[in-house]
Order: structure tokens, then C-alpha cells, then sequence
């Protein structure tokens, strides 16, 4: 028997709903800040190394060299990855499923199960950072609310729809069930999926 989805907002597309928008936005603005805040980093580490003979701040530009193209690179990333949610969240409906939250070790990257059928209930990992969903202004633990396609992943959210988070499937290789032509047509538009591989990120 397949689980029967919790009241959810009778929207053609989660991001239709006002509190999905919100957090959507909230993500952006935040990841921009993130940007920003490296960028403002990068400018007064540029200015110290002019400012003083190269003799004396050796150890501070290698640390440069060798951190800040990550740091910048990961943070720019992941504010692009938020179009791939916003994509996600114009293309699907939510949807609202039993879940729970596998125990990982600190190093591990958080994940959640969902049970969306008796029969398909895959692990799916939290990107491009871990999160502790469960935690976040979570009225039900127990359910979430998710949009995208069950077999490659989307976009998840604590019931209200308030926190929007991207999902990837953790073990990507796992058999999925079949789908529709029209399910398969949603996911490439979602950018779920590009030339037949799932997008992980």
C-alpha cells in the first residue's frame, strides 16, 4: 500500500506557494551574501599583500593561493545551483511522504529516506551542503514535503514548504522504477536529468 501524502497546498508548482517563494528567495539572498562576504575577503587579502613587502606575508599568500579559489569556486557554485532548484520547484507540485533520517557519522553528509512507495524508499543525500532538516522549523519529522521525481532526486522541504533543499539520490546506480514518457520529459526539464545521467548536484 502506498503511503497516502499529507495535506499540501493545491498549487500546479511548489513554488507557486507563498512560503516556498519565501525560503527560495531567502536561499538566494543568503548564498549571494555568502559570495559577497568571499569576495570582500579576497579584496582586503589583495590589499595586505600590496600593502606590505612580499618578504613578510610569504605564509599568508600561499594560505591564498591555496584556499581562496576553493573557497571562492564552492561559494559561487552553490549559488548556481539554486537555479537548478528554482527549475525544480516551477516544473513540481509538492508532494508530502513518510520519512526518517538515517544515523550517520559527523563526516558523512546528512541524508533522508523517504518512503515513497511500499517498494521504493531510496536514501536521498542533502547538497551542495549537509543540513539538519530536521531541525529546521519542522512541525511533523516524521513527514516531508517533496518535489521532483522519485527516481532522480529534487527538492525537499520540512512540511510548510518554508526551507527548501536540494536531494540527489545517494546511491545513484540503485535500480528505480520505470517511468511515464511524460515523467521522463518533466525530469529533463527540471534539469534532473542531462543526456540520460542524473544530476547529482
Amino acid at each position: 500500500m502506498t503511503p497516502r501524502p499529507s495535506a499540501i497546498p493545491l498549487t500546479k508548482a511548489a513554488l507557486d506557494h507563498p512560503p516556498t517563494a519565501t525560503g527560495q528567495r531567502r536561499l538566494v539572498l543568503k548564498r549571494r551574501a555568502w559570495l559577497g562576504g568571499v569576495l570582500l575577503v579576497g579584496t582586503g587579502s589583495a590589499y595586505m599583500v600590496a600593502a606590505e613587502p612580499p618578504s613578510r606575508m610569504v605564509g599568508f599568500i600561499i594560505l591564498n593561493i591555496l584556499f581562496y579559489p576553493l573557497t571562492l569556486g564552492v561559494t559561487f557554485l552553490a549559488l548556481r545551483r539554486t537555479r537548478r532548484n528554482a527549475a525544480i520547484l516551477k516544473t513540481y507540485p509538492w508532494r508530502a511522504y513518510p520519512c526518517e533520517y538515517p544515523h550517520r557519522s559527523l563526516e558523512s553528509p546528512k541524508v533522508i529516506r523517504i518512503k515513497f512507495t511500499d517498494n521504493h524508499a531510496p536514501t536521498l543525500r542533502f547538497t551542495p551542503f549537509s543540513v539538519n532538516l530536521k531541525e529546521k522549523q519542522n512541525p511533523r519529522p516524521d513527514m516531508i514535503w517533496f518535489a521532483g521525481d522519485i527516481r532522480y532526486g529534487g527538492v525537499v522541504s520540512p512540511v510548510g514548504g518554508h526551507f527548501p533543499v536540494r536531494v540527489v539520490p545517494d546511491a545513484p546506480r540503485e535500480a528505480v522504477p520505470d517511468g511515464t514518457p511524460e515523467a521522463d520529459e518533466l525530469a529533463q526539464r527540471a534539469d534532473l536529468v542531462r543526456g540520460g545521467k542524473v544530476r547529482t548536484t
